[in-house]
């Protein structure tokens, strides 16, 4: 029980540390923002919530104590994820042949992305100024932002750039967290594993299947942005870059799980990957579009079975 305490504690501490590094500009902070929650994760996924929820209060107290004004964003960044991810990933219920059986990755992705969403409208409508559209609130801001780091811009550039990153302000911000939780689960997970230390087995992530209604949600918010405007097809064509986020993983999933078991698998993974960076925006939509392509034949599937169960 102390030594669980005292990892709990220290736990917190670095997560603390973290965040107050990035709030001071240190270098170090700055390039491990993306893994503020990683300590705390690591603590649930081995040693279960209740320890997860003492490192998170050590580090919440921490951070309030040196630096208050921060304590709102460290809960967004940091407990937030902790709190959702630990006890999602660690939910288990006994089969009928006695197999234990774990929530599925999948589940756990599209309920993330969603969690996003709410966190970006919320947030963008409680930080609105009264009046003002959303999207107008996010062009005035990013043209502050780019007149201190890049004054210097091409016209045309800058206003591009302004165009692009107003329109996708909220969205950008959601990825950012959905991306911030999912590759601090997925460290989490990885570290504790080596360690002998976790709690469930490492899901086959190759073989992630998204619910259904992950599609049928995402279906909506493109309808509403295309079809709405004002503040509401703002908010809807932003969550629907948020949703799309899923089915990007999934169509990576397939593109890892077409390679298994080929001799050249790493160098064919490797060229793929330098292709989708170098490419990002295109092969961001095609790999986004192997996703929704699958969980459409998913769907058509499940529906000739259905079908041919009720003859």
């Amino acid at each position: 029980m102390s030594k669980d305490l005292g990892l709990s504690v220290a736990a917190g501490l670095a997560s603390a540390l973290v965040f107050l590094s990035v709030l001071t500009g240190g270098g170090m902070g700055v390039l491990l923002a993306y893994l503020m929650p990683l300590p705390l994760v690591m603590i649930g996924f081995s040693r279960g919530l209740w320890q997860a929820l003492l490192a998170a209060a050590v580090a919440l107290v921490a951070v309030a104590v040196v630096a208050p004004s921060g304590a709102l964003a460290f809960a967004a960044t940091t407990l937030l994820p902790t709190g959702i991810l630990v006890p999602v990933v660690l939910r288990r219920r006994q089969a009928a042949d006695g197999r234990t059986e774990w929530h599925p990755v999948g589940s756990l992705l599209a309920w993330l992305a969603l969690v996003a969403v709410v966190v970006v409208v919320a947030g963008t409508s409680l930080t609105a100024a009264q009046g003002t559209g959303f999207e107008d609130q996010a062009r005035a801001y990013v043209t502050q932002v780019l007149d201190q780091v890049a004054p210097q811009a091409p016209p045309d550039m800058r206003s591009g750039a302004i165009a692009l990153w107003s329109a996708l302000f909220p969205a950008m911000l959601g990825c950012g967290w959905l991306l911030m939780v999912v590759l601090n689960g997925l460290l989490a997970q990885w570290i504790v594993a080596k360690a002998g230390q976790a709690s469930r087995p490492t899901p086959a992530y190759a073989e992630m299947e998204l619910p259904l209604w992950s599609l049928a949600i995402l279906a909506v918010a493109v309808l509403v942005g295309v079809t709405i405007g004002g503040n509401v097809g703002y908010l809807a064509r932003n969550a629907a870059v948020i949703l799309i986020v899923p089915q990007t993983l999934a169509g990576l999933t397939v593109v890892h799980r077409t390679l298994r078991g080929r001799p050249n698998r790493g160098v064919l993974l490797a060229l793929f990957y330098v292709v989708f960076f170098v490419m990002f925006g295109w092969s961001l939509v095609a790999v986004a579009g192997l996703g929704l392509v699958r969980h459409w034949t998913r769907l058509r599937r499940r529906q000739v079975e259905s079908s041919q169960e009720e003859k």
